[in-house]
């Protein structure tokens, strides 16, 4: 079959009738297990996922040895690596840790070598274990969307064999759950570029624009992440109440009712313990006494509520802490850590925190001055930044009574950066591809009149710099699709100087 080039409403349907068709592919997919079966092994498949993500760059304290790790080659796994590498873990970490890391490793090595016999893309990131992790962190978003999915997707009475969960389902997430997000962006990006067009063909669908959404960690940009706030803003009072942690477990309760106290001692400054977040912590930390192995969480619906009463959660707040989606739309953007399963309410630490996380951006997204401060921050990032590279920040805020955010310079060119840090909710992508096409739009034009505004008033800077060459620039902390090469999303900021400075 010849390659087509499609447009229009042509596009628009091949891509709803292709996100109709992996939906169902997947759901025929989970149909024949048991969901309890399905659940509480993916559950733990992810545990060791997260472990192998998380161990190697963080938890060991020797540095060559994580080098070796990282480099450790996937293609043809040397049995005597793996078991000195087992012996090694079994020394440093529990007896549990060592065993995930090496199942999860030998595991991943077999995927990969059927990726690369089908000419998946994806098969090259499995040529060593950092290019793992690489994969790993790239699809987590989707691994967990498959986790949501499968309480109602999942009708039969099969079970699940432990020793088989990412065989079975890694496929599910790579073959459809990864298309489904490229094919929602489509159709974003086809409602925002007159000119999209998709060629497809027999095995292939290829866009002509694309759209990076996620930061380069793979995580949803935020206004203000918790690594970014200034060390002198961090209430060090706080953390004195820190709790013991078992350096042999890569996680456990301990290590999440710390990460609590971390974003309430970080966003002191907003008094994030006085918002909503307080109640949620608490709840938090109350469901650390159902724990089994420092790790899972089963508790009754009658006790969750109960739990959810004593702590004064609101309405809004209870709603989101159990999934109660149907679909992808649903489970890609949720982040509730309860998933129902029969009569009981499972989840793990991990989840907890990851639910944590985002209930923290949402109590402070609603803080103006949070949203304020947050963008002067961002400013500060953005010096930094250049100056890496090699530019010479100035430390002009204005001239004549005009404001400007980040001027440098560098070669005898004055670099004049906007720093935006409009908000940009990523869920609106699959639940409503029009209006996120439209929000798009709108700041897609704010920041071309906002690049004219500077251009009209560039005659301030050449007078104060003696320049005569002017360059404007966007700088946007969220990720926006656009055509225009002046604009530039912030994960990418460290491609300035090869973009703008030559």
């Amino acid at each position: 079959m010849v390659s087509r080039v499609l447009f229009g409403a042509d596009a628009e349907a091949f891509l709803r009738n292709q996100i109709a068709q992996l939906t169902a592919g997947i759901e025929n997919s989970l149909a024949v297990f048991s969901a309890r079966s399905a659940v509480e092994v993916w559950m733990d498949a992810l545990r060791g996922v997260d472990e192998v993500i998380n161990l190697p760059r963080f938890q060991l304290d020797d540095d060559d040895l994580a080098l070796a790790v990282l480099n450790l080659p996937m293609d043809d796994l040397p049995p005597q690596q793996v078991a000195n590498l087992r012996d090694i873990l079994t020394d440093k970490f529990d007896a549990g840790v060592a065993q995930r890391f090496v199942q999860t490793l030998v595991r991943s090595a077999a995927i990969g070598r059927s990726f690369q016999l089908h000419g998946y893309e994806c098969g090259e990131m499995f040529r060593t274990l950092g290019g793992v992790i690489d994969y790993f962190q790239s699809r987590r978003r989707q691994m967990v969307a498959l986790l949501y999915w499968m309480p109602t997707a999942c009708r039969g009475s099969e079970l699940v064999d432990p020793l088989d969960a990412l065989n079975v389902f890694l496929p599910v997430v790579e073959l459809s759950c990864v298309g489904l997000t490229s094919l929602h962006r489509d159709s974003v990006l086809l409602r925002v570029h007159d000119d999209f067009e998709l060629t497809v063909g027999p095995d292939m669908c290829t866009a002509n624009y694309s759209y990076e959404m996620l930061d380069e960690s793979s995580l949803e940009p935020e206004r203000l992440g918790i690594t970014e706030v200034p060390h002198d803003k961090v209430d060090m009072s706080i953390l004195k109440n820190r709790m013991s942690v078992d350096a042999r477990r890569v996680f456990s309760v301990p290590e999440l009712c710390n990460d609590l106290l971390a974003m309430e001692a970080s966003y002191t400054e907003f008094e994030l313990g006085r918002t909503a977040f307080g109640p949620m912590a608490r709840f938090i930390v109350g469901c650390a006494r159902y724990a089994r192995d420092e790790y899972y969480i089963e508790i009754d619906a009658a006790e969750l509520e109960k739990l959810m009463g004593l702590c004064g959660l609101s309405t809004l707040a209870r709603r989101r802490l159990v999934y109660a989606g149907t679909g992808y739309t649903d489970a890609i953007n949720s982040f509730a850590p309860f998933i129902s399963c029969g009569r009981k309410l499972l989840t793990t630490v991990t989840l907890l925190s990851r639910f944590a996380y985002n209930w923290k951006t949402t109590c402070l997204n609603k803080i103006k001055r949070f949203q304020v401060r947050s963008g002067f921050i961002f400013e500060q990032q953005v010096k930094d930044a250049l100056a890496e590279q090699g530019f010479v920040v100035s430390d002009i805020k204005r001239i004549d009574r005009k404001e400007f955010d980040v001027v440098a310079t560098k070669a005898g060119v004055i670099f004049n950066v906007q720093c935006k840090n409009n908000l940009v909710d990523l869920a609106r992508m699959e639940e409503n591809p029009i209006l996120f096409a439209r929000y798009n739009k709108r700041l897609d034009r704010y920041y071309e009149t906002a690049l004219r505004k500077e251009e009209s008033r560039e005659g301030l800077l050449q007078k104060a710099f003696g320049l005569q060459t002017v360059k404007h620039i966007v700088l946007s902390k969220f990720p926006v699709a656009t055509k225009n090469p002046r604009v530039l999303a912030f994960r990418e900021v460290m491609r300035f100087e090869d973009m703008f400075g030559k």
